[in-house]
C-alpha cells in the first residue's frame, strides 16, 4: 500500500505543478484566460493527496 499511496502522491506533485504553470504562463489571447483548467487540475491533485493519506496508516 505504501507504493500506491507514493505514486499517489507522486501524481499529485505533477498535477499541482502543471496548474502552477498553467497559472503562470500568459494566455495566448488577452483576458481568454485558461477556462479553469489550472483549478480543475489543481482540484485532482488535492483530492490524490487526500486520499493517499489513508494509505500511509496502513501496514
Amino acid at each position: 500500500m505504501i507504493g500506491l499511496a507514493v505514486a499517489m502522491d507522486a501524481g499529485a506533485v505533477l498535477c499541482l505543478c502543471w496548474s502552477l504553470l498553467g497559472v503562470l504562463r500568459p494566455a495566448a489571447v488577452p483576458g481568454g484566460g485558461d477556462g479553469g483548467r489550472s483549478v480543475a487540475v489543481a482540484l485532482i491533485g488535492v483530492s490524490l493527496i487526500l486520499l493517499s493519506v489513508p494509505l500511509w496508516s496502513l501496514p
